[in-house]
Order: C-alpha cells, then structure tokens, then sequence
C-alpha cells in the first residue's frame, strides 16, 4: 500500500546515522526495526531494496536504521529497538563478539532477531538467518584459483589473498574455506594473505607491494580479491606493475568474489578468471518473506543460505543482469 517517507532524525552526537522509514505499511502492520549496514554500498543498497520491496508487498512496517560498520552504534540502535517494544529485528551483523549482550537483551525481551547476510555462532540469540555461506564462497574461489592454475599447466603455484576486514565477520570465514578448498590442490600455496578492510584503494596498493615483493622469487601465479571491487584493485595493481593478466605462464591470475559488474567487466576482458555467485536483492527479498513468516507464525528456516556457484566465460550471461550492483 502506498504512504509516506519519512525521516528519523537521529541527534548530532550519532555522526553516520541515518535512520529512514520507508512508505507506511496498514494501520496495524506488524513493526519491524532493520539495523543496516550504509546503503550507500552498492551490495547493501541492493540488498536493502530487495528487503524493503517484499516487506512493502507483506504489508510490514520497517524503520531503517543504517551503521557505518560500527558495533557500538548497532550495540544502540538494537537497545533503542528493545525499548520501542518493535516486532521484529533485522539485522546485518557488524560484529559477532560486540553484539552479544545486546542480542541477549533481545532473546530476554523475547523479541524475534533475524540476521540476514552473516550470521552469529551463538544459535540461541537469534530466530533465523538467511544470507550466503561464507565458507562456501571462499571455497568456490579457491576451487575456481586450483582449477585454472591447473589447468594452465601451473602447479607448483604461489597465490595470495586480498582479504577485507580480518578481525571478524565474513573475510576470516571466507579464507577458511579458501585454504581448505587449495588442500585438493597440492602445490599450491598461499604465501600471502592481506587486510584492505574492504577499501579498493587499499587492494591496488597491496596488490603492487605483493608482486614487488615476490618478483625476486619468481613472482605470483594468483591472487583471490574477495570481492570484484578489491579484485578490481588488485587488476589496477597489477598494470601499474607492468604484470600481464591471464592464465598464461608468467601472468598473474585473479579471482574475485560476490558477482558484481567489475567483476564482469573483468572476466568480458579477460583480466579476471572468475567470480563467485552473490545475489543481493533475492537475498533481501527472501529476507522479507521470512521475516513474514516469523510474525505471521508460520513455520520457517532457522538459517537458509543461497547457492554459491563459480562465474567464469562459460556461464556468464546466466547471471549478466543481476551481477550489475
């Protein structure tokens, strides 16, 4: 149903919050709170669209409140939504360790929390989480690094990680499954593994002091960037370096992440191998229609992840339009 935007305004002292409620849903529509991450991010701003389309279709009222990936605001915005006595939170998880006492508030005021992309190890805290298996898709990535290094007739190889923020949430998950994927591939080893906090810049710079500091040692054979913006990064690097990209001998190869339109725009020009299935408006709008189902009280998921599938040349135009976030 049709209503009205408004604006929250959320006091000075909160600097990069916003705080949006989207069109008014029915008189009565059950309330829900959804704790963001900055929309103003390609991913999430697909994801949030998704989101706020199903739950306008579901008749839900949803106040939007955005973090710019910091635990302790998220810490106050989940207490804030204790307090309004909201029906449900959504929520996109800014830290595993700093939210757990506000989350156990939530449990104690028996106010359902479903999580949506990443998740949290503490089952109990929350309702349900729909989102993508991280592990999974650093096993995709590695599986796609071993399978075209062999391929090329490459091994013994040496590849390193453009990895995003390391102290918690996805990146530690995705190198995990990284590594166990190359453990079917020996020879190949990863010598490197950098921290960019998800910033592209951070990746082309990293990306050039990596292949400066192992063209001694025969060079790199691979780097993963862990999404197709820092493996974009690492592309850019590696021209500045003079580094021919490819699977031929004495090329760098890369892989990316996460089915974004650099991503794409790399495997069309040949200067990225592949990139990993990663669909942010079907996960928001499978978000919504859990999120239906808790309040509505029906029977639903516990945690529900979308497949994660290896892009390459072969099967792109399967996925051209939806990876253009």
């Amino acid at each position: 149903m049709a209503g009205t935007t408004r604006t929250i305004a959320a006091g000075a002292m909160l600097a990069g919050l916003l705080a949006l409620a989207p069109p008014a849903a029915a008189e009565g529509g059950k309330r829900v709170t959804f704790l963001d991450g900055p929309i103003a991010d390609k991913y999430i701003g697909a994801m949030t669209r998704g989101f706020q389309e199903g739950a306008k279709a579901g008749g839900l009222q949803v106040t939007l409140l955005q973090s710019p990936f910091d635990p302790a605001l998220q810490a106050q915005q989940l207490d804030d939504a204790i307090a309004q006595k909201t029906d449900l939170i959504v929520l996109m998880v800014m830290s595993q360790k700093a939210l757990i006492p506000a989350l156990t508030r939530a449990k104690d005021a028996h106010i359902p929390v479903l999580l949506i992309n990443n998740t949290i190890e503490e089952k109990p805290l929350y309702t349900a989480f729909v989102g993508e298996p991280s592990v999974d898709m650093g096993m995709a990535a590695g599986n796609a690094m071993g399978d075209a290094l062999k391929a090329a007739g490459r091994v013994p190889a040496k590849v390193a990680i453009i990895a995003g923020s390391m102290d918690e949430g996805i990146a530690p998950l995705r190198v995990a499954g990284f590594k166990k994927a190359l453990e079917a591939y020996p020879g190949i080893s990863i010598v490197a593994i950098e921290e960019t906090h998800w910033a592209p810049p951070e990746a082309e710079r990293a990306a050039g002091q990596l292949l400066a500091r192992f063209s001694g040692q025969g060079g790199l054979d691979g780097i993963y960037g862990m999404n197709d913006a820092l493996a974009n990064g690492v592309v850019q690097g590696a021209e500045s370096a003079g580094v021919k990209l490819g699977t031929a001998k004495g090329s760098l190869l890369v892989i990316g992440g996460n089915c974004m339109a650099p991503g794409i725009a790399g495997i069309d020009q040949g200067k990225i191998q592949a990139t990993t299935s990663m669909l942010p408006k079907k996960l928001g709008q499978m978000t919504a229609q859990t999120a239906q189902e808790i309040l509505a009280g029906k029977q639903f998921k516990k945690d529900e992840t979308l497949p994660v599938e290896v892009i390459t040349k072969n099967n792109i135009e399967k996925y051209r339009a939806d990876c253009t976030f």
